[in-house]
């Protein structure tokens, strides 16, 4: 058995690594979930960690770590034997997604109502407006409800309910990316802004409430549908 200094020492060697390791762990696990979100791997895909190091030059060893990361937020499936796959969106994540935000982002709302400053809630009506994108430009249109969802999130002052809700919104993102024709998103987004914007603004926590909730009953409801007419790619049914 190895004496105690030693095995301290070695655990702190351990640690120094891990630590200086971290950067690269984080950046390898950003840039693999964006590439999953935007679409650039497919549902279904397998991600080889020698080909994945080779493409974002760097090691395998964080690679590993940001698939096994991305793995346990089910982006990937893991087969033993196999390795990973990027994750197929199912019925069952679409509605889960969006019963979360459904109650995350209505709580956010309702307590936005009581708290934002004029200020802030004058920002909301000015980041209501989303406009309406047609193939790659869809992105600019997504980029804008984003910011109009984290904003409302930023009012509420909850630093873990914005976390929750930005994971949400970027499932969201990765449901668009595999072919939604966002047009009918951007059709009856903006108005819909408004009017949560226009509860807030009046610090009325019920109608912010309300209008949020009905804001994304509807994109489910558009989402589902887009489903249904098999508009998105590498969608399972389940």
């Amino acid at each position: 058995m190895k004496p105690r200094s030693a095995r301290r020492s070695s655990r702190l060697d351990r640690l120094d690594s891990e630590a200086r390791s971290a950067p690269h762990v984080e950046r390898a696990y950003r840039n693999l979930k964006a590439g999953i979100v935007q679409g650039r791997y497919r549902p279904g895909a397998s991600l080889s960690e020698v080909g994945l190091a080779s493409e974002h030059g760097m090691s395998r060893t964080p690679i590993r770590e940001g698939l096994a990361r991305l793995w346990q937020e089910g982006y990937l499936d893991r087969v033993v034997g196999h390795g990973y796959f990027v994750a197929r969106v199912t019925v069952q994540q679409i509605h889960d997604t969006f019963d979360v935000r459904r109650l995350l982002e209505g709580a956010a709302a309702a307590r936005a109502a009581e708290l934002a400053s004029a200020e802030e809630a004058e920002r909301l009506r000015g980041l209501a407006l989303v406009p309406i994108g047609a193939g790659q430009d869809y992105r600019q249109s997504e980029m804008a409800n984003v910011q109009f969802h984290l904003a409302i999130a930023t009012c509420a002052r909850n630093g873990l309910a914005l976390e929750l809700i930005e994971r949400c919104l970027a499932q969201v993102d990765r449901f668009m990316s595999l072919g939604v024709n966002f047009g009918q998103f951007t059709e009856t987004a903006t108005e819909a802004h408004l009017q949560i914007a226009a509860a807030i603004a009046a610090h009325d926590p019920a109608a912010a409430r309300a209008r949020m909730e009905e804001h994304l009953d509807c994109g489910s409801r558009l989402m589902k549908e887009a489903l249904l007419r098999g508009q998105l790619v590498g969608v399972g049914i389940s």
